[in-house]
């Protein structure tokens, strides 16, 4: 790397010290599996004040749907959109969360699948990446996640969310049915 692109002492000094939180906050990085990003999320899913709306392909960790869960029983009020597709399967945990009174719908796309992975914490903080909420995304995948808590990145995914809400099924047991297999 070539010296004129190394970041200067000033610059570094400041990421160890945390004042220039752009740097060190804005959007924050997170690679797994040796950040622990799942563990990173349910973080945050316990410290949300009054919001938690995520969009993900699959939920499958029964810790993470704990922490949801906890959240909710905190009076947060949760939403979640996943694929219709994974929701059949054994490894979804959304019939759980659903009979604890969370709020759970589901897009079908013909012939893909509803890949987005996103969540937005209180409208304040968007986290979004590569993994969706299972152990594996914590212990044994590549993955990665941005946090960030700006508004002009949070506007788009926001906007995005309502859209895909509005658009997503309702999920109940007679809409999705679970395949054995």
């Amino acid at each position: 790397m070539c010296v004129a692109c190394l970041p200067s002492q000033r610059d570094r000094q400041a990421r160890r010290q945390g004042r220039d939180n752009k740097l060190t906050e804005d959007p924050k990085i997170l690679f797994a599996p040796e950040n622990r990003i799942i563990s990173y999320m349910m973080d945050q899913f316990l410290s949300a004040r009054r919001t938690i709306d995520i969009v993900v392909f699959l939920i499958g960790s029964k810790r993470v749907a704990n922490a949801l869960v906890k959240a909710c029983k905190r009076g947060i009020a949760i939403r979640m959109i996943i694929d219709g597709k994974v929701a059949r399967s054994r490894y979804s945990k959304d019939d759980f969360l659903k009979g604890k009174g969370i709020k759970v719908k589901t897009i079908r796309v013909r012939g893909g699948s509803m890949h987005s992975k996103f969540i937005l914490i209180d409208g304040e903080k968007l986290i979004a990446g590569s993994a969706n909420l299972t152990n594996d995304a914590n212990y044994r995948n590549h993955e990665f996640i941005f946090v960030s808590e700006d508004p002009k990145i949070i506007e788009p995914f926001s906007v995005k969310f309502k859209e895909m809400w509005s658009m997503s099924k309702k999920q109940t047991s007679r809409s999705v049915k679970r395949n054995p297999s």
